[in-house]
This record gives C-alpha cells, sequence and structure tokens, in this order.
C-alpha cells in the first residue's frame, strides 16, 4: 500500500484498534493470473486482548469462509495472504472549506496486514465460530445494543460446522494510513468532523441526518494533535518491480 508521511496512524495502538473495531475484512492471495479475494470475518483469538500490544506483527488472527468457497484451496498452495481493514470513507465536500480553489477529498483509515496462512481443523474451526460470534456480539452490546446468547444454538454450530473452512493468520508486517484531514487548519478540520458525526452547522453544508461516517469522526476524535511516527511507513528504500520511488 501506498503510504503518506502525513498520515500515518498516531502509534501501533491505534493499528490494533482499528483491526479489533472492524472484523470483516478482504482476504487477498496470488495465484495464476488475477489474485483471489473475499470479504471475511477476521476476529482477534481470545487469548490476544487488543489493549495489550501495540504492533499485531507476530501475533495470530482467525478467520473463516464456507468450504464451498474455493479460496481456501487456493491458500493452501499459496498461503501468503493480505488483509485489509477499513473504516467507512468520508466524502470531504469543498463546501466545507469556505475558500475558493479548493478540491474535494475521501477522509478514511485503513490497515494492510500480511501474514501466513494455517488451516485448521473442524474442532479448531468451531472455536473460531464461537469466537467470531462472542466478539461481534460484544461490539453490539458495547453499542447499548441487545446481545445474544449463542449457547443454545451450539449443537446447530456443531452440525453446520463441515460446512466452515476455518483458518489462522499469523502476521508479518503491517501498514496503515489514517487520512482524517490533518493537513487541514483546525477550524476546517473541525467543521469536517463535525459533517462526519451529523453535527454539521456551517452555512452551506448542514447537518446530515444519519451520517454513515461517525467512525471516522471518531478517529478524528482520538487523533492526537500532533502525533509521532511509530514505524508504520515503508522505508524510502522500498522498491516496486525494481523502481526506486525517490
Amino acid at each position: 500500500m501506498h503510504t503518506f508521511p502525513a498520515y500515518h496512524a498516531p502509534d501501533g495502538r491505534a493499528l490494533v484498534d482499528l483491526v479489533a473495531r472492524t472484523p470483516f475484512a478482504l482476504a487477498v492471495t496470488s495465484q495464476t493470473g488475477a489474485p483471489i479475494a473475499t470479504h471475511l470475518p477476521v476476529v482477534l483469538p481470545p487469548t490476544l486482548d487488543a489493549a495489550s500490544v501495540d504492533t499485531l506483527v507476530g501475533q495470530t488472527l482467525w478467520s473463516h469462509m464456507g468450504r464451498a468457497n474455493r479460496h481456501w484451496r487456493a491458500m493452501r498452495r499459496h498461503p501468503e495472504v493480505l488483509l485489509i481493514h477499513t473504516s467507512t470513507h468520508g466524502y470531504v465536500s469543498p463546501s466545507l472549506y469556505g475558500t475558493p480553489g479548493a478540491v474535494p477529498t475521501v477522509d478514511y483509515a485503513a490497515v494492510h496486514l500480511t501474514g501466513t496462512v494455517r488451516l485448521m481443523d473442524d474442532d479448531e474451526a468451531l472455536d473460531v465460530v464461537v469466537q467470531t460470534v462472542a466478539q461481534l456480539e460484544g461490539q453490539r452490546g458495547a453499542a447499548g445494543g441487545p446481545t445474544w446468547d449463542m449457547s443454545g444454538s451450539m449443537d446447530v454450530f456443531r452440525d453446520i460446522i463441515t460446512g466452515v473452512t476455518a483458518f489462522a493468520i499469523e502476521v508479518t508486517s503491517e501498514q496503515a494510513v489514517f487520512k482524517l484531514s490533518q493537513d487541514k487548519p483546525a477550524e476546517i478540520r473541525g467543521r469536517v468532523r463535525d459533517e462526519f458525526a451529523g453535527q454539521g452547522s456551517f452555512a452551506g453544508a448542514g447537518a446530515i441526518a444519519g451520517c454513515p461516517h461517525a467512525d471516522i469522526a471518531g478517529l478524528m476524535d482520538a487523533l492526537p494533535a500532533e502525533h509521532v511516527r511509530r514505524g508504520h511507513l515503508p522505508p524510502l528504500s522500498t522498491t516496486v518491480d525494481g523502481e526506486d520511488p525517490r
């Protein structure tokens, strides 16, 4: 992923938190011809506490897909995987800037993880499904919603687990972009944040009812005024197909 010095994650914890808060990712692996991609749940195993680590390199994540999906067979041949976790993407209208000659942009946060896949057996797959439900129900509860007790469905889970392929991903690298209008003056950045939160009042913009980008507003709130690069950018010597980016 191309990264930008102005838009790095504030620290490793922010990167880990984004992955934990977005447990539905895009998994991409190689094959002859175009790569294969599958949208799937990716969760932290119960032994991994997101609050206790500031990097996912060396950690293991869990995922699963339907066994009818041929992608897991491709993973067996090519176990190197790219996981892409993203926030929503928020359009930033020049109407929020109040200056002539402005151009629109999009704010977002994204984390790219690379890793190695290890396919799991049916007993392990059941653990993955249970943990996936537990993490997602936990997020629902944390947001104030009612939670579902899965204990009454465990027999159903066991009956259908043969139709599921689960796998672990040992993370080997991480990159992040947190593009949150850091390059804008505080007044403009505040207007962008308020619009994402559905609280806009700037003339010509107004509040957007039910704004779908409250997650970006939350990321903007959590971003320190002065954040220090913590190594989430590739070194300047990184090359792509032999080309020096400098």
